[in-house]
Protein backbone atom coordinates (compact mmCIF):
# COMPACT_ATOMS: atom_id res chain seq x y z
CA UNK A 1 0.00 0.00 0.00
CA UNK A 2 1.39 3.73 -1.15
CA UNK A 3 1.06 6.45 1.20
CA UNK A 4 -1.51 8.04 -0.95
CA UNK A 5 -3.64 4.98 -0.74
CA UNK A 6 -3.57 4.63 3.26
CA UNK A 7 -3.96 8.67 2.80
CA UNK A 8 -7.48 8.17 1.26
CA UNK A 9 -8.11 5.53 2.91
CA UNK A 10 -8.30 7.28 6.09
CA UNK A 11 -10.25 9.54 4.48
CA UNK A 12 -12.80 7.42 4.62
CA UNK A 13 -12.79 7.30 8.36
CA UNK A 14 -12.64 3.21 8.09
CA UNK A 15 -9.67 1.98 10.09
CA UNK A 16 -10.34 1.22 13.34
CA UNK A 17 -7.04 -0.28 15.26
CA UNK A 18 -4.98 1.45 13.19
CA UNK A 19 -2.79 2.92 13.43
CA UNK A 20 -1.83 0.65 16.24
CA UNK A 21 -0.10 -2.19 17.81
CA UNK A 22 -0.90 -5.59 18.13
CA UNK A 23 1.21 -7.85 20.15
CA UNK A 24 0.95 -11.83 20.30
CA UNK A 25 0.00 -13.84 23.01
CA UNK A 26 2.58 -16.42 23.78
CA UNK A 27 0.31 -19.37 23.28
CA UNK A 28 0.75 -17.90 19.29
CA UNK A 29 2.91 -20.63 17.78
CA UNK A 30 2.21 -20.02 14.25
CA UNK A 31 5.88 -19.15 13.17
CA UNK A 32 5.37 -16.14 11.06
CA UNK A 33 4.30 -14.14 14.51
CA UNK A 34 5.71 -16.29 17.25
CA UNK A 35 6.61 -13.32 20.10
CA UNK A 36 6.17 -10.39 16.97
CA UNK A 37 4.33 -6.84 17.40
CA UNK A 38 3.04 -5.72 14.28
CA UNK A 39 2.39 -1.69 13.16
CA UNK A 40 -1.06 -2.14 11.23
CA UNK A 41 -1.51 0.40 9.07
CA UNK A 42 -5.14 -0.25 7.87
CA UNK A 43 -7.51 -1.90 9.59
CA UNK A 44 -10.96 -1.49 8.41
CA UNK A 45 -14.26 -4.07 7.16
CA UNK A 46 -11.69 -5.17 4.28
CA UNK A 47 -9.55 -6.68 6.60
CA UNK A 48 -5.50 -5.26 7.85
CA UNK A 49 -2.55 -4.57 6.52
CA UNK A 50 0.71 -4.25 9.16
CA UNK A 51 3.99 -4.71 9.55
CA UNK A 52 5.97 -7.06 11.96
CA UNK A 53 8.72 -4.15 13.85
CA UNK A 54 10.99 -7.19 15.97
CA UNK A 55 12.23 -9.56 13.28
CA UNK A 56 14.86 -8.17 11.90
CA UNK A 57 16.61 -10.43 8.85
CA UNK A 58 20.24 -11.38 7.74
CA UNK A 59 20.59 -7.94 5.73
CA UNK A 60 21.65 -4.48 6.59
CA UNK A 61 19.83 -1.21 5.24
CA UNK A 62 22.95 -0.60 3.78
CA UNK A 63 23.59 -3.63 2.45
CA UNK A 64 20.19 -3.31 0.61
CA UNK A 65 20.91 -0.08 -0.92
CA UNK A 66 23.78 -1.39 -2.51
CA UNK A 67 22.11 -3.99 -4.10
CA UNK A 68 19.69 -1.47 -5.19
CA UNK A 69 22.53 1.06 -6.29
CA UNK A 70 21.69 3.52 -3.56
CA UNK A 71 23.83 6.11 -2.13
CA UNK A 72 24.19 5.39 1.70
CA UNK A 73 25.31 7.47 4.36
CA UNK A 74 23.75 5.29 7.80
CA UNK A 75 25.20 3.35 10.22
CA UNK A 76 26.55 0.00 8.96
CA UNK A 77 24.52 -2.52 11.02
CA UNK A 78 21.53 -1.36 10.96
CA UNK A 79 19.23 -4.02 10.02
CA UNK A 80 16.32 -4.47 7.45
CA UNK A 81 13.20 -6.16 9.23
CA UNK A 82 10.62 -9.15 7.74
CA UNK A 83 7.46 -6.87 7.68
CA UNK A 84 5.63 -10.36 7.30
CA UNK A 85 5.07 -13.58 5.43
CA UNK A 86 3.55 -11.62 2.44
CA UNK A 87 5.41 -10.98 -0.95
CA UNK A 88 8.75 -11.16 1.61
CA UNK A 89 10.78 -11.72 -1.38
CA UNK A 90 9.79 -8.74 -3.55
CA UNK A 91 7.69 -6.13 -1.08
CA UNK A 92 9.75 -3.05 0.27
CA UNK A 93 7.93 -0.86 2.43
CA UNK A 94 10.11 2.37 4.21
CA UNK A 95 9.61 4.03 7.59
CA UNK A 96 11.71 6.70 9.32
CA UNK A 97 10.91 8.64 12.29
CA UNK A 98 13.16 11.88 11.42
CA UNK A 99 12.10 15.50 9.83
CA UNK A 100 9.22 14.72 7.31
CA UNK A 101 11.10 14.53 3.75
CA UNK A 102 7.89 16.99 2.87
CA UNK A 103 7.48 19.10 5.03
CA UNK A 104 4.27 21.20 3.59
CA UNK A 105 2.90 17.61 2.85
CA UNK A 106 3.12 15.20 -0.06
CA UNK A 107 1.52 11.66 -0.97
CA UNK A 108 4.33 10.10 -1.08
CA UNK A 109 4.54 10.37 2.81
CA UNK A 110 1.98 10.24 5.61
CA UNK A 111 2.66 10.20 9.05
CA UNK A 112 1.19 6.50 10.64
CA UNK A 113 1.75 7.11 14.35
CA UNK A 114 3.11 10.20 15.98
CA UNK A 115 6.75 10.51 14.93
CA UNK A 116 6.62 7.60 12.45
CA UNK A 117 6.12 8.26 8.69
CA UNK A 118 5.73 6.09 5.96
CA UNK A 119 7.45 6.72 2.36
CA UNK A 120 7.37 5.55 -0.95
CA UNK A 121 9.72 2.98 -0.99
CA UNK A 122 12.51 3.41 -3.85
CA UNK A 123 11.83 7.47 -3.56
CA UNK A 124 11.83 7.79 0.22
CA UNK A 125 14.70 5.53 0.19
CA UNK A 126 17.27 7.10 -1.60
CA UNK A 127 16.61 10.26 0.44
CA UNK A 128 16.80 8.77 3.71
CA UNK A 129 19.74 6.92 2.59
CA UNK A 130 21.19 10.41 2.04
CA UNK A 131 20.35 11.72 5.44
CA UNK A 132 22.28 8.91 7.54
CA UNK A 133 19.89 8.78 10.57
CA UNK A 134 19.48 5.57 12.64
CA UNK A 135 15.45 5.86 12.73
CA UNK A 136 14.78 4.16 9.18
CA UNK A 137 13.64 0.72 8.75
CA UNK A 138 13.31 -1.22 5.65
CA UNK A 139 10.52 -3.95 5.91
CA UNK A 140 10.82 -6.76 3.00
CA UNK A 141 6.96 -8.20 2.79
CA UNK A 142 4.38 -7.10 4.82
CA UNK A 143 1.51 -8.98 7.35
CA UNK A 144 -2.49 -9.20 5.91
CA UNK A 145 -5.70 -10.33 7.56
CA UNK A 146 -8.85 -11.00 5.20
CA UNK A 147 -12.22 -9.30 6.24
CA UNK A 148 -12.94 -10.45 9.58
CA UNK A 149 -9.74 -12.52 10.16
CA UNK A 150 -7.95 -9.87 12.95
CA UNK A 151 -11.05 -9.86 14.53
CA UNK A 152 -11.74 -13.53 15.13
CA UNK A 153 -7.98 -13.61 16.34
CA UNK A 154 -8.41 -10.28 18.72
CA UNK A 155 -11.72 -12.14 19.86
CA UNK A 156 -9.39 -15.63 20.61
CA UNK A 157 -7.05 -13.71 22.76
CA UNK A 158 -4.20 -14.29 19.86
CA UNK A 159 -3.64 -10.48 19.98
CA UNK A 160 -3.30 -7.54 22.44
CA UNK A 161 -4.03 -4.32 20.73
CA UNK A 162 -1.68 -1.18 22.09
CA UNK A 163 -1.38 1.94 21.35
CA UNK A 164 1.16 2.94 18.26
CA UNK A 165 4.84 4.11 19.70
CA UNK A 166 7.50 5.40 17.56
CA UNK A 167 9.96 3.72 20.96
CA UNK A 168 8.81 0.64 19.74
CA UNK A 169 9.38 1.27 15.89
CA UNK A 170 12.83 2.57 16.31
CA UNK A 171 14.06 1.00 19.11
CA UNK A 172 17.50 -0.43 19.12
CA UNK A 173 16.70 -3.78 20.69
CA UNK A 174 14.28 -5.06 18.76
CA UNK A 175 14.77 -8.14 20.23
CA UNK A 176 13.58 -7.04 23.22
CA UNK A 177 10.53 -5.69 22.03
CA UNK A 178 8.20 -8.10 22.19
CA UNK A 179 8.75 -8.27 26.08
CA UNK A 180 8.31 -4.62 26.43
CA UNK A 181 4.92 -4.48 24.68
CA UNK A 182 3.12 -6.80 26.47
CA UNK A 183 4.59 -5.22 29.82
CA UNK A 184 2.84 -2.09 28.82
CA UNK A 185 -0.02 -3.84 28.08
CA UNK A 186 0.32 -5.32 31.35
CA UNK A 187 0.53 -8.79 30.66
CA UNK A 188 4.20 -10.70 31.64
CA UNK A 189 4.39 -12.56 29.12
CA UNK A 190 6.67 -15.31 30.98
CA UNK A 191 3.92 -15.90 33.41
CA UNK A 192 2.34 -17.13 30.22
CA UNK A 193 5.02 -19.37 29.07
CA UNK A 194 6.71 -22.81 30.28
CA UNK A 195 10.07 -22.38 31.34
CA UNK A 196 9.53 -18.81 31.53
CA UNK A 197 11.94 -16.29 29.99
CA UNK A 198 14.18 -17.50 26.86
CA UNK A 199 17.66 -18.18 27.20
Amino acid sequence: MSPRELRDDRAGGRDWLAPGFIAAMPQLDDPNFRRTVVLLLRHDEDGALGLVINRPVPLSVGELCRSQEIAYQGPDDLPVFGGGPVQGESHLLVLHGDAPLHPGGSEDEVEIAPGVFLVTAREGLEALALRGGSRLRCFLGYSGWGAGQLERELAEGTWVPLEASDEFVFSPDPERVWERALRRGGIDPFTLVPGGPPS
